[in-house]
């Protein structure tokens, strides 16, 4: 009969066994990146839904040609870069899982299931933040904890009233979220993976609608405007290639409509606003350079290209 093992062999046995899993996860997010240069967005996150900046209120609206879009978040609204990271991650795990689904392989509470590993490092990675994240209240550990959370408390509504039919639509992300993120040591593992739950609805949404991105170029753009008008610039380059146009003016109301980020009253907020613009047109034109994308008085005009896309399509093909 083996005597019991003594503490310090408990702790090394534990620390052990935190290790392989610090290494598996590693190796999972390493082989995501290299992996992953296509991904996928959703319609939703076309325009600028998440503000910018940290906002005051809970609530964001956007009002299109189609409609008005909405999010509201009670712990507040998910804002900055990052959760548009987060989201071209959760969006691209969900299409890869909508695909397994469709084979057979997984059934649909595996499909909704969106891993975040086993430490917060390994997440950063995930995503495409590169380097150690830095922790402490200026740091991007706690934000991005922050971030997720937010998300997890979304939901977006999309309606639209022509004076005789009214229609909407709310939708919930997450149905359920299990995190195990310190942020005071991001190296820090857990036996227990991160993870969210898509909701059935969001979910759906996705599998029947992502929108192709390269994730290497929305990695590259740091600021948040230059993701959206990227993520905008690319879905408008697949209409053009679908409606067999060569281009497309876009005025400056229209531009405004998705991604001012307060009413434009004033003269100079204009002239603020298509300064902005036209410094995310020269990031996305530095990463992308041939986008196909200028801006002048008129407005944006977009001219068919190739899309940024360089790897392999989707696997599989969704219907």
């Amino acid at each position: 009969m083996q005597p019991p093992h003594t503490p310090d062999e408990r702790r090394a046995k534990l620390e052990a066994v935190k290790e392989l899993a610090r290494r598996q996860e590693h190796d999972a997010a390493q082989e995501l990146l290299q992996a992953q240069d296509v991904g996928y967005t959703s319609k939703l996150f076309v325009q600028a839904l998440f503000p910018y900046r940290k906002a005051e209120n809970n609530e964001r609206v956007v009002e299109t040609a189609q409609g008005i879009i909405s999010v509201y978040s009670r712990r507040g609204l998910p804002y900055g870069k990052y959760p548009r990271l987060i989201m071209a991650y959760v969006i691209t795990r969900a299409v890869e899982n909508a695909g397994r689904l469709k084979e057979g392989k997984i059934d649909e509470q595996e499909a909704r299931r969106i891993p975040l590993g086993h430490s917060m490092n390994h997440f950063l990675k995930a995503i495409g933040v590169l380097g150690r994240g830095t922790g402490g209240a200026t740091g991007n550990l706690k934000n991005i904890r922050e971030q997720i959370l937010r998300i997890a408390g979304s939901t977006i509504t999309v309606e639209s009233d022509d004076g005789v039919h009214a229609q909407g639509s709310n939708t919930q992300i997450l149905d359920g979220w299990n995190l195990w993120f310190d942020p005071r040591d991001p190296n820090q593992g857990s036996f227990i993976e991160s993870e969210l739950a898509l909701t059935e609805k969001f979910f759906k949404h996705i599998a029947e609608s992502p929108i192709p991105i390269d994730l290497n170029v929305l990695r590259e753009l740091t600021k948040p405007r230059s993701m959206d008008i990227y993520i905008w610039l690319t879905l408008k380059q697949y209409w053009l290639a679908k409606n067999n146009r060569d281009a497309y003016t876009f005025t400056w109301e229209m531009m405004a409509a998705n991604f001012a980020t307060k009413k434009l009253t004033k003269g100079q907020d204009w002239v603020n606003f298509r300064t902005d613009v036209k410094k995310a047109i020269h990031d996305i034109l530095t990463v992308w350079p041939n986008a196909g994308i200028t801006a002048d008085a008129n407005g944006v005009m977009v001219t068919k290209t190739a899309t940024s896309i360089r790897q392999r399509p989707p696997k599989p093909q969704l219907d």
